[in-house]
């Protein structure tokens, strides 16, 4: 079976993505995919500790799972592969990883950061990502669960961006 989703949220493994998206697609192995967190081992502990028994999880480095999706490696499994920004999926992207879709989850509130959507908050550097994953062809949406509607990212980016430069 090939990767049913990849999410883009910084918060990884969390309700929405346990409950909401990992039941409806009926996935059985979430893989974080993060370079710091795949070395650190409490916060492999904690993310262990957030992801029920019956789910697999794997904490991989951008490399590590790029090889992965390479040689099909997750295949075997109902794959939901997390990544805590644009940038870690352009940088999976190109070191092979190859994604044809990705949902946009939560990117939270910080400093310089403007509001895209209710849950998704983005800087120029966001922003410069997500063009470079439009570019590479990559289909992008926003919804947190489900059964939400997809919203086209990049048509938000277009007016609320684009428009305000222009001006």
């Amino acid at each position: 079976m090939p990767i049913l989703l990849t999410r883009i949220d910084d918060r990884l493994i969390h309700g929405q993505v346990v409950v909401g998206w990992a039941q409806a697609l009926k996935s059985n192995h979430i893989v974080v995919i993060d370079d710091d967190i795949a070395g650190n081992e409490m916060q492999k502990f904690l993310f262990r500790m957030a992801t029920p028994t019956d789910i697999k999880l794997s904490i991989l480095t951008i490399k590590e799972a790029a090889e992965i999706i390479k040689k099909r490696g997750f295949d075997e499994d109902y794959t939901i592969l997390l990544l805590k920004s644009p940038e870690n999926a352009y940088k999976l992207i190109k070191a092979g990883g190859k994604l044809s879709s990705i949902n946009i989850g939560g990117m939270h509130f910080g400093e310089g950061k403007i509001q895209l959507f209710d849950a998704v908050f983005v800087d120029e550097k966001d922003i410069e990502y997500i063009e470079l994953l439009n570019k590479e062809g990559v289909a992008l949406e926003v919804r947190m669960v489900p059964t939400d509607q997809k919203k086209d990212v990049i048509k938000v980016i277009d007016e609320k961006i684009k428009k305000k430069e222009n001006k």
